[in-house]
């Protein structure tokens, strides 16, 4: 039987796959893309909840806020793009869940985090990347302000996104427990 559920797993498993091929091979997670998943998930989920679902349109506005609004704030201080913030209020659209958002950036962070060491091998810039951290922390330390932003090596973001959205909806899908299930009402 095909239920809200699957057809949000699938539809956002698209979404996300063609998120993370268009962040790897030109940089950017597309409005054209990101927007249209929002709006989809918002009326899939507002569908569901007039035909007597356990979720409507409040929880699929709950996870688009919850993907929204922390993501921006990051955004506004120079860690992520617009896309990745917009992709990242997809998924809270189309999961209708703060949990599967939460999941999400949890994934995403630990699959950036591979994808930034393996980067740095790949490119040669790991003693750099070292010192450019040691010095951060020393900045840090005596309070005074340091530039991390002059990088041209970046993280596709979207990908890591892509990759930590697809395991957190297929979480929901299946009704697995995860760490912050205990944090629900």
């Amino acid at each position: 039987m095909i239920t809200t559920n699957l057809i949000a797993f699938i539809v956002l498993s698209v979404v996300l796959l063609i998120a993370a091929i268009t962040d790897c091979l030109y940089g950017k997670v597309y409005n054209k893309l990101t927007y249209p998943a929002i709006l989809l998930g918002l009326a899939l989920w507002t569908t569901a909840g007039l035909l007597g679902g356990d979720r409507g349109l409040s929880a699929s506005l709950i996870g688009l806020a919850c993907g929204l609004i922390p993501f921006a704030i990051i955004a506004r201080l120079g860690g992520l793009g617009g896309g990745d913030v917009k992709l990242m209020a997809a998924v809270g659209a189309m999961g209708a869940s703060w949990q599967v958002v939460l999941s999400t950036a949890f994934y995403a962070m630990i699959v950036a985090m591979v994808m930034a060491v393996v980067i740095m091998f790949h490119r040669g810039i790991v003693r750099q990347t070292l010192r450019r951290i040691l010095g951060a922390a020393l900045s840090a330390a005596a309070r005074s302000k340091t530039d991390l932003n002059n990088t041209q090596h970046t993280v596709p973001f979207g990908a890591a996104v892509a990759v930590g959205g697809i395991i957190a909806s297929a979480e929901q899908l299946m009704n697995l427990v995860t760490p912050w299930a205990a944090l629900s009402p």
